[in-house]
């Protein structure tokens, strides 16, 4: 999927999106966090796309699917569920490889280290225990997913699922469902 088209489908599939929680409650404080992320991050990789750094907006609308679909998973609005796969397939040009591959790479040590860095938050008897690790488990499914793809030289759709994976561990972050036991700072908190 061209960039042009990641923006167009996450543009229209945040449209279709409400608040599920009741307004003032502490998930709607959640929910108002992801949606507003998804909205910079969508933002922000059309501001890159219009520069002609397709390497950044990939990476962008990437990350705020994840997030979209972490809080869908969550249950945070209505309007959505999480599909069963993507797309990351693009073109960012023979004129940017060499940012691709500094960029991949980075995303992928990221990735790893964000996922190496927190653990559930929950008691392991509750429902939320189990939330964690399936947010925790797509962070490391895409980490892997990333990590083939790059292994077959598909580096743009690598970034994709590193951006994508990063995003759900930080919404879950957000939601609380994890506690930060390595860098605080690669987190949105």
């Amino acid at each position: 999927m061209r960039s042009s088209s990641l923006h167009d489908a996450l543009a229209a599939d945040l449209s279709m999106v409400s608040s599920a929680p009741p307004e003032g409650s502490a998930l709607a404080g959640v929910c108002a966090c992801v949606l507003r992320m998804v909205s910079s991050y969508l933002s922000d990789g059309a501001v890159f796309a219009g520069r002609g750094d397709l390497v950044n907006a990939h990476a962008s609308f990437a990350y705020a699917y994840g997030w979209l679909d972490a809080g869908a998973y969550l249950g945070l609005y209505h309007g959505r569920t999480v599909p069963e796969g993507y797309d990351f397939v693009t073109s960012t040009g023979l004129d940017l490889r060499a940012h691709l591959e500094e960029k991949t790479a980075r995303y992928e040590r990221l990735l790893v280290e964000a996922n190496s860095s927190v653990s559930p938050a929950p008691d392991s008897e509750t429902p939320m225990y189990r939330a964690a690790c399936e947010v925790g488990d797509a962070g490391r499914a895409a980490l892997a997913r990333g990590q083939g793809c790059a292994g077959d030289g598909q580096l743009e759709e690598a970034l994709g699922w590193y951006s994508y994976g990063y995003g759900w561990l930080d919404a879950g972050v957000q939601a609380g469902l994890f506690v930060i036991q390595g860098r605080r700072d690669i987190f949105t908190v």
